[in-house]
């Protein structure tokens, strides 16, 4: 399911235009980059993400389908594609259609204007259309309506009692409790005390449901969701998967940065970045800091100092790992 972010998640500019054409390709224009085509969506989605990507944040772009309808959408550095909210489909413009369906119209409208326009001119031609009105005779089949079984459907009705079970959209606010503020806390509490406890796989799976329905209730970015999103995290870390957690930290840390909320990103990345240390397996570090080195891009610590930590890290992860595989092709030549 694509993210979908408010208007305030994402600033108004950069704005991009997408302009799809009947045969696929795309037309993309806006700032930072140059007018271009492009053969397909992909390829113009990827050239949009690399200017969000010079941005460190996801940008705006409006979508117009050949067949006039507008997106309203959302790319980000990696070439993910959300939704503004409220920006579906907005409309079409059927421009070709209408106008054939007009010029069809009046080679029939001809005939019949004919007639009683020239009137005295055409008389002949008037009897002719009176034999095609002794059809009119045929409304005598109107009868057929009188089949008045056709009340009949009237028991239809029947079915709007079936409107009845709509009540069930009173079980919908029993959704409503895991919303509010109070009872995530209550949530949090209780997820805490089954990872106390040991229960860590029940805290995890209870965890990744909270966090699931929070983030269909109120939004992926919203601060609620992501302060679940960040008790899944610490659990995730607890039942051993750090990699998973450190993906998810990243994820959190990268949409309070989105936000302006630049204390919580940085606490946060914080998070992240302490647990990629711990991760003692040389190629599971090296999959999860392309993940922090992303991050710290965006969220670089004082003067930098944390951007340039991460990238010298992955940097000597990268030489242990070349290092270990010369010595291995070494040992098998010998």
């Amino acid at each position: 399911m694509p993210t979908t972010y408010e208007p305030a998640e994402v600033p108004a500019w950069p704005a991009y235009a997408f302009v799809v054409t009947d045969d696929g390709r795309v037309t993309v224009s806006g700032p930072l980059l140059p007018a271009s085509e492009h053969p397909d969506r992909a390829s113009a989605i990827d050239a949009v993400a690399a200017a969000a990507a010079g941005l460190g944040r996801p940008v705006r772009a409006q979508a117009t389908e050949p067949d006039g309808a507008v997106w309203l959408l959302v790319i980000s550095p990696d070439g993910a594609v959300g939704e503004l909210a409220g920006g579906g489909q907005r409309g079409k413009a059927p421009k070709k259609r209408a106008p054939a369906r007009a010029a069809g119209s009046p080679a029939p409208a001809a005939p019949s204007t004919a007639p009683g326009a020239d009137a005295g001119a055409g008389a002949g031609t008037v009897p002719t259309p009176r034999p095609a009105q002794t059809p009119a005779p045929e409304p005598a089949p109107a009868p057929a309506p009188t089949p008045v079984p056709e009340p009949a459907p009237a028991p239809e009705p029947a079915p709007a009692p079936a409107a009845d079970p709509s009540p069930a959209p009173t079980p919908a606010p029993a959704a409503g409790p895991p919303v509010t503020p109070g009872s995530l806390a209550d949530a949090v509490t209780h997820l805490n005390a089954h990872a106390a406890a040991g229960r860590v796989d029940h805290a995890l799976t209870l965890a990744a449901r909270l966090d699931d329905q929070t983030a269909n209730a109120l939004g992926l970015s919203h601060p609620d969701a992501l302060r679940i999103r960040e008790a899944r995290a610490r659990i995730t870390s607890m039942a051993g998967d750090v990699s998973g957690a450190v993906r998810l930290y990243r994820d959190i840390a990268e949409r309070w940065h989105y936000q302006g909320a630049d204390e919580q990103a940085e606490a946060v990345a914080d998070c992240a970045h302490a647990l990629w240390l711990e991760i003692p397996d040389l190629e599971t570090a090296i999959q999860a800091g392309v993940a922090v080195v992303r991050m710290r891009n965006q969220i670089p610590g004082e003067s930098g100092s944390a951007f340039t930590a991460v990238v010298e890290h992955q940097a000597r992860l990268e030489a242990a790992r070349d290092a270990a595989a010369r010595a291995e092709r070494a040992m098998t030549s010998h």
